[in-house]
């Protein structure tokens, strides 16, 4: 049972969430979540988006968990997490995550999402609750973050969103200062007409079921039936990607997510069979050691996943019998620049990333995927690959082929070190939230990288395997090896370890150089299947 399996994990993670609060009632400190910041001390800030911790300790009040505590302790540990988010909010509203000066906006909606959720339900099951918070600082937060849209990441704007909706509620701003139906308006005029919202200039998997879990409280909070539908159709975008083993296409993802938040899904799923037959699929396996899950970082497993997961566990029983999406041979998303092929036998399924150089994943019934990650090409000590999202490449899709055309992006490492972070925190003091978006460009976005050497990638996919052949130009075959899982992009969230890094590639590689032009070709065939199926 589904229900058993995230309630077993609640109650085996908690004791590992509970760790990174400063539970000391003495201590100035009492309530953070940022055990690095109130602990170990190595940082001189707390980082304000860890605050949804309190989902945690929401849960433990309401019984939701196994472990029990004094209800006066648990009481008191749910306002310090409150008052502890009010006391990182500065005179101007604004809260940091990464460094100071920042005016994080991710900070900002996660914790006013979670902080005004929190309060919402104990204005109607622990009113006693309310007296000793202090509403003065979540009120210049809410005042804040009504001026900001994101636009780059939907799961923020999506955040922010619910968070002022229950600011309204909670009386801390009004509905017109709170610009609700303006930012609703934007925000679901962004979903795409596949069903995914933007995440860096494409889909990822992971990032949209955070924003499915903002919707359904989004939609709590107003009543706006297009939160429904808006996730009526991700689910659909969710489940027509997801491969036979159960697994989505995580290293297609744009922003290299490779995780998922059950509590939107099991909320949809009180209507939606599909969303309830996803959350199955997905957490199926939530008791094996090497469910993705268990590799998640201790700061995202924190203040993103188990929170969602603890949310989840009152409607898992009360969810729609699963319902199987019914999936198609071939389905070609050309917005997202997804490729999804199911062999006829259901045995094998395929999915390819255009947007991402081509990277392409095989999905087996109860065997590991193989995946193709493309190559990385060394030249004049720098670093190209094909493994990049972006808009630039070029793809001509036919009935069982796909041709991707560009050039490789140009990457570097970037390594910390005290100069850098001096040199951040000078130019934070002096810009404030302006350096933001200069920061995106220069670590994320990196605009004009793509100026390497000509690379075309062909994708052939039928019922007897996929064939793939890559063209590189200008380059020696010493220059060009295999690109590992790890995508150059930085995202804070992805690079948790997966098994997927020691899975098998694609067989039959051969190489071939002319003309200053490298070939190499890459085929897999069904038939490897029975061996290892036997």
């Amino acid at each position: 049972m589904i229900s058993e399996k995230l309630h077993n994990y609640a109650n085996y993670q908690l004791p590992r969430v509970l760790t990174q609060m400063d539970r000391d009632p003495d201590s100035p400190t009492y309530g953070c979540f940022d055990r690095n910041y109130w602990h170990y001390k190595i940082r001189d800030f707390p980082s304000a988006i860890l605050q949804q911790g309190g989902f945690t300790l929401e849960a433990i009040r309401k019984g939701l968990l196994t472990e029990k505590a004094p209800q006066s302790m648990i009481e008191s540990w749910c306002i310090a997490a409150v008052n502890a988010f009010g006391r990182q909010i500065d005179s101007r509203g604004r809260v940091e995550e990464y460094y100071p000066f920042e005016g994080s906006y991710p900070a900002a909606a996660f914790g006013l999402y979670a902080v005004g959720r929190l309060l919402y339900d104990w204005q109607t099951n622990a009113n006693h609750l309310l007296s000793p918070v202090d509403f003065t600082p979540l009120r210049r937060l809410a005042k804040a973050l009504a001026k900001r849209v994101e636009s780059q990441a939907s799961n923020q704007q999506a955040a922010g969103l619910a968070g002022l909706a229950f600011a309204v509620k909670l009386d801390l701003i009004s509905a017109e200062q709170a610009r609700i139906n303006p930012l609703a308006d934007r925000l679901f005029a962004s979903q795409h007409e596949e069903g995914w919202f933007e995440e860096y200039g494409g889909a990822d998997c992971g990032y949209l079921t955070v924003t499915l879990d903002a919707l359904a409280d989004y939609y709590e909070a107003t009543g706006d039936d297009r939160a429904l539908k808006a996730s009526d159709r991700a689910i659909e975008f969710l489940a027509a990607v997801i491969g036979v083993d159960g697994a989505l296409p995580w290293t297609l993802n744009s922003r290299n997510t490779d995780y998922i938040a059950p509590y939107g899904l099991a909320k949809a799923g009180q209507s939606n069979p599909y969303a309830a037959w996803l959350l199955h699929q997905l957490f199926a396996d939530l008791d094996s050691p090497t469910h993705f899950l268990r590799a998640t970082d201790d700061r995202y497993h924190c203040h993103y996943i188990f929170a969602s997961v603890v949310r989840c566990l009152p409607y898992l029983e009360t969810m729609l019998p699963p319902q199987p999406f019914p999936w198609q041979q071939s389905v070609w998303l050309p917005g997202c620049g997804w490729w999804r092929y199911q062999s006829s036998d259901c045995r094998w399924s395929a999915c390819v990333g255009t947007k991402k150089g081509g990277l392409l994943r095989i999905h087996r019934q109860s065997l590991s995927p193989i995946t193709d990650n493309g190559w990385r090409v060394y030249q004049s000590g720098q670093i190209w690959t094909n493994n990049w999202h972006d808009q630039r490449w070029e793809v001509t899709a036919e009935e069982s082929a796909l041709t991707i055309t560009g050039q490789l992006q140009r990457e570097k490492f970037q390594v910390s070190n005290p100069y850098k972070h001096f040199v951040l925190r000078l130019f934070a003091f002096i810009l404030g939230e302006r350096l933001i978006p200069l920061l995106k460009r220069a670590l994320i976005f990196q605009p004009r990288g793509g100026s390497g050497v000509p690379f075309q990638r062909v994708v052939m996919i039928d019922e007897t395997g996929v064939f793939i052949e890559d063209q590189i130009a200008g380059v020696g075959e010493e220059e060009v090896m295999a690109s590992p899982r790890q995508n150059l992009r930085h995202v804070a969230s992805a690079d948790s370890f997966s098994l997927e890094e020691w899975s098998e590639s694609l067989s039959e590689v051969e190489r071939h150089f002319s003309n200053n032009q490298l070939t190499i070709r890459s085929r897999w065939e069904k038939d490897s299947i029975s061996e290892a199926d036997g």
